[in-house]
């Protein structure tokens, strides 16, 4: 969710800065890897505040190695200075979890 707030205001003041009006909206929908110790919980819900049209949660030992390993992509991605990789958009859009609405209608 805080990644497509982001990205919506990052588009919305550089367009604010060439003089055009704010287009883009964010979609709030969240993916969360929760590590407790050895296990751990995640969740998906699109978008985060209801109505929802997707709500999915997970528990349990491979939830806790998800979210290990998801750290060190996370780590390796973040030194390699790549913020989405094609790979990690195009998964994301499969399960049609995406970060801006269309532009805003005027």
């Amino acid at each position: 969710m805080i990644e497509s707030m982001v990205t919506a205001t990052a588009h919305n003041i550089r367009e604010m800065l060439d003089g055009k009006e704010p287009t883009h909206k964010a979609t709030w929908n969240t993916v969360c890897l929760a590590d407790f110790g050895d296990t751990g919980a995640a969740f998906v819900a699109l978008p985060q505040i209801p109505p929802r049209n997707v709500s999915w949660f997970a528990e349990g030992k491979c939830v806790h190695l998800a979210k290990v390993a998801f750290e060190k992509y996370f780590m390796r991605k973040m030194q390699k200075g790549t913020s989405e990789p094609f790979y990690e958009k195009m998964v994301m859009d499969m399960m049609g979890i995406v970060k801006l609405k269309d532009k805003l209608k005027k």
